[in-house]
């Protein structure tokens, strides 16, 4: 499928539709509120050009029981005032099944070589990692999110996430002088429209390195919708899915408010690949 634009004559990409009119370049964005392999089926074969998403982490403890009673890496205080998701108290078996069925729906929508990126943090990885890859992409990269400050504990305390970057086949790139290494500070807790919303603008800095202006980005765990945010602003299409109502009306908001102005250029990414 190619990288077309929809507009509406004056430039602008159109906004929210269908998921049928946002795949054939009507509409500009769609958001499900839907479970993630539900919504994946409904994608047709070779759409995506590229699937970025921010799953459940799971990994409030280092026991399966750990895992299963904690709520994340948040405090009392920040789930009290934030609320709750569905599918972060997994235990290791439970994340592990689902995230490769998503990975076996990401390498069948993905045009060959482009990109599935998820986000996680290292306690996972060894578990994750070969059950992403069994599903027939390649390991391409790990980009490490350092986010400026450390966070809570004693020791050598947290000050990193990483996104783990699949690709089918050979990858497909727009940009070279983009590190693996993205220095980019936390969202305020009184900003956040989700529990564990990541920044718009990190994830915008890696859509522009796997995805062209006016390609389909997906993802299956929309969240608060920073990814749609990002796809937006890069004159992308997305499609997202995100399962609790509430969360995905907030998703819904934040990509609303976002410019969809096709002639707009993110001169930190979009320079060629051999740069100037």
């Amino acid at each position: 499928m190619s990288a077309a634009r929809s507009t509406d004559g004056r430039g602008e990409i159109r906004g929210e539709g269908t998921l049928a009119e946002v795949l054939d370049g009507r509409a500009g964005w769609h958001l499900a509120t839907a479970d993630a392999l539900e919504f994946a089926e409904e994608l047709p074969d070779g759409c995506a050009h590229a699937v970025w998403i921010d799953p459940p982490y799971c990994s409030g403890g280092y026991t399966e029981t750990a895992r299963r009673q904690a709520r994340g890496m948040l405090r009392h205080g920040s789930v009290k005032k934030l609320g709750w998701f569905i599918n972060d108290n997994m235990g290791s078996a439970g994340l592990v099944w689902l995230l490769r069925c998503v990975a076996v729906q990401a390498f069948r929508v993905l045009v060959e070589g482009r990109s599935l990126g998820v986000f996680y943090d290292w306690k996972m990885i060894p578990l994750l990692a070969p059950a992403l890859e069994s599903s027939g992409l390649r390991w391409q990269a790990m980009v490490v999110w350092d986010k400026e400050q450390p966070g809570l504990g004693t020791g050598f305390r947290a000050q990193h996430e990483v996104v783990l970057h699949f690709v089918k086949g050979t990858g497909v790139f727009h940009d070279a002088r983009t590190g693996n290494v993205l220095r980019q500070a936390r969202i305020p807790t009184t900003d956040r429209n989700h529990q564990t919303a990541k920044p718009p603008d990190l994830i915008e800095r890696c859509l522009a390195v796997v995805a062209p202006p006016g390609g389909l980005v997906v993802d299956f765990f929309a969240g608060g919708g920073s990814t749609g945010v990002a796809a937006r602003r890069l004159g992308m299409r997305f499609v997202g899915s995100e399962i609790d109502p509430g969360i995905a009306a907030h998703a819904r908001e934040a990509i609303k408010s976002q410019c969809t102005d096709a002639r707009r250029l993110v001169k930190a990414n979009q320079l060629g690949l051999f740069g100037e």
